[in-house]
C-alpha cells in the first residue's frame, strides 16, 4: 500500500478538509475544558546538544494527525522546559525541531526529561526521567535494530538454495532475532502490565513468522494472526500512530503484483472489512478507523473502497449515542452523496460562453464529468485521449468542470484543442460549490453518469473508462 501511495501521489492535491478542522477543534476544546478543572504540573524537559537558542515544538499524535500544542526556545546550552498550559491527554507526542527532526515521547501524567546527542534522527536519546519512555525506547531500539538485520537476511532466505548450510544458518539467525525481540517485549509487558508502554508494545509487536512455511503460507498466517494481540477496545491507541501504522501494514499484506485496479480495491475492502469487524466493539475506535481511512482512499482515487466504507460495515447503530452517530454522519455523509448508484449532485451554472447549464436537464445516454485545470500536466495529457474517446462513443456527452478562471488563455486552449464540449469555469477553484459537492481532491477526476444522471462509475483514468464502455 505504501508503494501504491507513492505511485498515486501525483494525482493528489491536498486540501484542508472540514473534518480535519472539525476534529482539531473538538480535540483542543476538550483539552481547554480540562484546563478549567485540572492544572498539570508535569513538565517535558531536556537538553538537545547542538540545538541552541532555537524553537522546539510539542505536537500531539492522533493517528496520522499531528496537532500543535506548545512551543518554547532552548537556551544557549540546548536546554528546554515545557510546562503545558492545560492537562495533556495521555498518549504519544512529538518534540519537533525547526529543521523537521523529531523525538517521539510517551506522556502519561509524569514528568519527562531527556538528553539527546543532537537533532538528527540518528542521535541517541536518553530518558533521564519517565519510566514510560525508558520502557518504550528499550523496546523500540531493539525493534529497529532487529528489523534492520532482518531486512538484510530476507533476500538470502528468498534467493539462496534452501538445502545449503548457509541458508540454514541464515534462517536460524533470522529466528533468533525475532524470538529475542518477542522475549524482550513480553518481559516488559509482563513486568509492567499497567503502563502505557506495555499497551503500545503489545499492539506494535507483530506475530512470529514460521520460516519453515512458504512465503505465501507465511503471508496467510500473518494475516490470520495480525491483530491477535491488538485490543480494539483500548481507545488509548487512538492517541498514537501505532494502531494506524499497523492497520496500513495489514492492508499492505493484501497487495500482490499485477493486480488490476478493481482487484486491488477488492483486496483492500477485504482487509478493511476484517479491521472494522474488530473495531466495532468500541464506538470511538470504529469512528477513528472510518475517519482514518475514508478520506485517504478517496483522495487516492480508490473510490470503490471509500464507497464501501461509507456503508458503515459491522456498525451496530443501536449501541451508538446520538453524538457519535452525528460524528459518523459528518464523516460519511459527503461520501454517500457521490457513492456509485446515487444521484449525481446537481450542477446548475453557466458555461464559459454564458449559456445556462443544468445537469438534470441534459439529454444524454451517458455523461462524462471531467474535473481539470490548465495548470495540471496530467489533465493536459488526458484531454486529447478524452476527445478521441468522445468521437468513438458519440452517445456520451462530455461536461468539463474547469478549476481555472474563465480567461482568454483557457478559451484559446479549448479552441486549439478542438474540445467541443460543455465547459464550466466559475473561477472559484477548490472553493467552487461544484468541486466541493463532488469531493474533488485531485485532478483530473472523472465521473460516469447514466441516462438518469446517477453515478455509474468513478473511473481512475482513461483505461478504466474505456474498459467500462467495452462491457456495455
Amino acid at each position: 500500500m505504501q508503494q501504491y501511495l507513492i505511485n498515486m501521489s501525483y494525482k493528489i492535491q491536498q486540501k484542508a478538509t472540514f473534518l480535519q478542522k472539525f476534529f482539531t477543534i473538538v480535540l483542543l476544546t476538550g483539552l481547554l475544558i480540562t484546563a478549567k478543572t485540572t492544572w498539570s504540573q508535569n513538565s517535558i524537559s531536556g537538553t538537545i546538544h547542538g540545538y541552541n537558542n532555537k524553537t522546539i515544538s510539542l505536537l500531539m499524535i492522533r493517528g496520522d494527525q499531528k496537532l500543535a500544542i506548545d512551543s518554547v526556545k532552548t537556551n544557549s546550552e540546548g536546554h528546554f522546559s515545557i510546562i503545558p498550559r492545560w492537562k495533556l491527554i495521555p498518549g504519544m507526542y512529538l518534540l519537533k525541531t525547526t529543521e523537521g527532526n523529531s523525538i517521539r515521547i510517551l506522556y502519561n501524567n509524569e514528568d519527562v526529561r531527556l538528553v539527546s546527542g543532537g537533532v538528527d534522527d540518528a542521535s541517541v536519546v536518553d530518558f533521564v526521567q519517565s519510566e514510560e519512555n525508558k520502557l518504550w525506547y528499550e523496546y523500540f531500539i531493539l525493534k529497529s535494530s532487529t528489523q534492520y538485520l532482518q531486512e538484510l537476511l530476507k533476500p538470502i532466505m528468498q534467493q539462496y538454495p534452501q538445502n545449503e548450510p548457509f541458508y540454514l544458518q541464515t534462517k536460524e539467525e533470522y529466528n533468533k532475532l525475532q524470538v529475542s525481540l518477542h522475549e524482550k517485549a513480553n518481559n516488559i509487558i509482563s513486568s509492567h502490565p499497567e503502563t502505557m508502554a506495555a499497551r503500545f508494545i503489545r499492539t506494535d509487536l507483530l506475530p512470529l513468522i514460521d520460516t519453515d512455511l512458504s512465503f505465501d503460507e507465511q503471508r496467510a498466517l500473518l494475516k490470520k494472526n495480525f491483530f491477535v494481540e491488538t485490543d480494539f477496545s483500548d481507545t488509548l491507541l487512538i492517541q498514537s500512530d501505532i494502531l494506524s501504522r499497523k492497520m496500513i501494514d495489514f492492508l499492505s499484506l493484501h497487495q500482490r503484483p499485477n493486480l488490476s485496479m478493481p482487484e486491488l480495491q477488492l483486496e483492500f475492502i477485504r482487509g478493511l472489512d476484517a479491521i472494522l469487524q474488530l473495531a466495532s466493539v468500541e464506538k470511538k475506535m470504529y469512528l477513528f478507523v472510518i475517519e482514518f481511512f475514508i478520506e485517504g482512499f478517496y483522495q487516492m482515487g480508490l473510490t470503490g473502497v471509500s464507497d464501501f466504507l461509507s456503508t458503515l460495515p459491522h456498525l451496530n447503530s443501536d449501541c451508538m449515542d446520538v453524538e457519535t452517530l452525528m460524528q459518523i454522519e459528518q464523516i460519511v455523509g459527503p461520501h454517500r452523496k457521490i457513492i456509485t448508484g446515487s444521484a449525481a449532485p446537481e450542477i446548475v451554472s453557466v458555461d464559459i460562453h454564458g449559456n445556462p447549464f443544468d445537469l438534470k436537464k441534459l439529454e444524454s445516454g451517458k455523461t462524462i464529468l471531467v474535473f481539470w485545470s490548465i495548470t495540471c500536466p496530467y489533465c493536459l495529457e488526458l484531454l486529447p485521449e478524452l476527445k478521441q474517446f468522445g468521437k468513438e462513443n458519440p452517445e456520451a456527452t462530455i461536461v468539463s468542470i474547469i478549476m481555472s478562471p474563465n480567461s482568454s488563455t483557457l478559451k484559446s486552449l479549448i479552441e486549439q484543442g478542438e474540445l467541443d464540449w460543455i465547459h464550466i469555469a466559475d473561477g472559484k477553484g477548490w472553493d467552487s460549490p461544484i468541486v466541493e459537492s463532488y469531493m474533488i481532491y485531485g485532478t483530473p477526476t472523472l465521473f460516469l453518469l447514466d441516462a438518469d444522471k446517477k453515478i455509474q462509475s468513478k473511473p481512475s483514468g482513461m483505461a478504466e473508462l474505456k474498459a467500462i464502455f467495452k462491457l456495455k
